[in-house]
């Protein structure tokens, strides 16, 4: 597949079949999402895989995270009662992904957090998801329960970035059109 059959084919896909993925699979995506750019090449991301009961114990967590983010949907798309409810259940299940992956930034020098580079990384991992016929989509709703979750995973010390749900996709996602209004060209003819 081209590079940019992968960039253009990539979408965010919330709905998943239940088959397992292998290990060795999630191994090469994640260690694809490992080469991106970071700063000052501190390679300084950190993720956590789940699956199984692991994961459901996961889920149970995110779901009380939707209470956090209620407001802010109910504000947003006042009237929108099924959509609002879509992703409440959403969060109780992932769409039903088989695997959760957890994505942490490390610190830069300074001291503050880096979740820029993990960004990277996190991009790498949709696209190469993508191009090994799976489905992800970044989430970061479940951040309000953050604490919760390192708790659960047993992490200190990092920023959850995002929550990445991967498995075989189980919808095919319209293509959105692309705005023309993103890119300001100076001082070209």
């Amino acid at each position: 597949m081209e590079f940019s059959e992968v960039v253009r084919g990539r979408r965010s896909i919330r709905r998943f079949k239940p088959d397992p993925i292998p290990k060795e699979k999630l191994e090469k995506l994640l260690e694809s999402a490992q080469w991106a750019v970071s700063a000052m090449n501190r390679q300084d991301w950190y993720f956590v895989v789940l699956q199984g009961q692991q994961k459901e114990g996961l889920l149970r967590i995110f779901a009380e995270a939707f209470e956090g983010m209620k407001p802010m949907l109910e504000q947003s798309f006042a009237g929108k009662t099924d959509f609002i409810e879509g992703v409440r259940k959403f969060f109780s299940t992932y769409g039903g992904a088989p695997v959760i992956v957890l994505a942490y930034a490390g610190t830069r020098p300074t001291g503050e957090s880096d979740p820029m580079s993990t960004a990277a990384a996190v991009q790498i991992l949709l696209m190469s998801a993508y191009e090994a016929g799976l489905g992800a989509v970044w989430t970061d709703g479940i951040l309000f329960k953050e604490k919760e979750i390192n708790e659960y995973v047993g992490l200190e010390g990092k920023k959850l970035v995002c929550a990445v749900p991967i498995g075989i996709p189980d919808e095919a996602p319209r293509t959105p059109p692309r705005r023309s209004d993103r890119i300001k060209w100076m001082g070209f003819d």
